[in-house]
């Protein structure tokens, strides 16, 4: 699984490029999510087991496989643009239902540690932006993981 992540890596997001691997899609979809929990500045144990968890139930993976994507996608969020990088990725290779349930996780993440911030509020908001969503569609993913 971990050769899989890092060969994906290697990979074009252009649109002319090949299809983007399913291991390069979950690494987008992990490291918003570690972004997420880091806007707040208090990304600790709880969060980071969260998207463990959160990963694993969405993508299929088991424990070791799901904390391998996280630990990958933890060191590539800390690279310059590597934001900008996971949001074209996934408003280019994911379908919209695909990118309602990335919307989603992030609403569970900025949820996890039972305290929602403006700033998670606003980054939400704007990642849905820029993955193509609008503000109706991001209080609909919002409210689906209230509830």
């Amino acid at each position: 699984m971990l050769e899989k992540i890092i060969k994906a890596l290697k990979v074009s997001t252009h649109p002319e490029a090949a299809p983007v691997p399913l291991e390069t899609r979950r690494l987008a979809a992990a490291a918003l999510l570690v972004e997420a929990a880091r806007r707040d500045e208090s990304f600790d144990d709880s969060e980071r087991s969260a998207i463990i968890r959160i990963v694993g139930s969405h993508f299929g993976l088991d424990e070791s496989e799901s904390k391998a994507l996280v630990e990958i996608a933890t060191e590539r969020q800390k690279l310059p643009y590597g934001e900008s990088i996971f949001t074209r990725t996934i408003a280019e290779s994911f379908t919209i239902d695909e990118r309602v349930d990335v919307l989603k996780m992030l609403w569970e993440v900025a949820m996890a540690d039972g305290v929602l911030k403006r700033v998670e509020l606003a980054m939400i908001d704007q990642l849905a932006r820029e993955i193509g969503l609008d503000a109706s569609a991001s209080e609909a993913a919002r409210m689906a993981v209230s509830s």
